[in-house]
């Protein structure tokens, strides 16, 4: 599996699970935004390298590391529950337990 698909494919469980579109990840600076981000950057991260993962979402490599080692974003209940079917799809798919 080349890159670019684990990425589409990751973006779509994030998307589908949190209810936020692409570009609203992305670009957007709401709460749940940020969280579905955060989502996003922790699955990738267990798959990839925090330059690539910059690539992909436009960021630094500074900004994905300091995304990624926000801890504080998981104490939120939605984002611990989102975070229990993300992995669990991860798990499943990739073989790549926590």
């Amino acid at each position: 599996m080349i890159v670019e698909e684990l990425y589409k494919d990751i973006m779509n469980v994030v998307c589908e699970t949190t209810g936020v579109s692409e570009s609203d990840i992305l670009h957007n600076n709401r709460e749940e935004c940020a969280d579905a981000r955060y989502l996003l950057v922790l699955a990738l991260s267990k798959m990839l390298t925090d330059n690539e993962i910059g690539r992909f979402i436009h960021r630094t490599r500074q900004g994905v590391s300091f995304i990624r080692f926000n801890k504080e974003k998981m104490n939120k209940w939605t984002v611990a529950s989102n975070w229990k079917v993300i992995s669990k799809y991860i798990a499943s798919n990739y073989f790549i337990c926590k």
